[in-house]
């Protein structure tokens, strides 16, 4: 550091132009009501500008983020998914809105919390008999080479005593889980949900 860069700040800050500084205060403090004024107002400033200094010393901020950070804009769109309808006689689609801004594993199981929740507008929760719980999900290359697989591995299903189960709704939830999935992640191909790591394991006997 070239100490000669403060020179004129140092030359500033001489008992001889300190005082010559002090004059010129007093000078302009004892000219008039205006003069007073003007004296009070910059002494005033001077202060809180010191204290903001010494805030953003102590807390480790810059002295130029006088201004909060922008927040960041959520991504969200709005989707079709696809849910068994009442009695599982057939699929349905209804519209969500979704944030965007999540990893294609997170989407898989939002997707899939989704539809096994059932429609807005209908009484479909009988079609999932049971609370389905995600352990794990990933995406994989599909064998063929083209495009993606994914695997949705669930926890086991347990049914409480007497509740009701619609005939079809098991393989029915599949395909529409399998149906919205590929429709709203590019490149997946192939939709597997297993339970405990096994496949084609039916999730609830009827």
């Amino acid at each position: 550091m070239n100490i000669k860069q403060f020179k004129p700040l140092l030359e500033k800050l001489r008992p001889s132009s300190l005082k010559a500084l002090y004059g010129r205060i007093k000078s302009e403090y004892n000219s008039g009501p205006r003069g007073k004024s003007r004296v009070i107002i910059i002494s005033i400033s001077a202060v809180f500008v010191l204290d903001y200094f010494m805030i953003s010393y102590h807390v480790g901020s810059s002295i130029f983020n006088v201004f909060p950070k922008i927040p960041v804009i959520e991504s969200k769109k709005i989707i079709n998914i696809y849910i068994p309808s009442v009695n599982s006689e057939k699929i349905i689609s209804e519209k969500r809105e979704i944030k965007t801004d999540v990893d294609p594993l997170n989407m898989v199981s939002k997707l899939f919390r989704l539809v096994a929740k059932g429609s807005f507008y209908e009484n479909t929760a009988v079609n999932v008999p049971a609370n389905l719980v995600i352990k794990k999900v990933w995406i994989v290359k599909s064998e063929s080479g083209a495009g993606n697989d994914c695997y949705i591995d669930i926890l086991p299903v347990i049914l409480e005593k007497d509740v009701p189960v619609v005939k079809g709704s098991e393989k029915m939830l599949r395909i529409a889980v399998e149906k919205t999935i590929k429709e709203n992640i590019p490149g997946i191909n192939k939709v597997m949900i297993l339970e405990k790591g096994i496949p084609f394991k039916p999730l609830w006997e009827m």
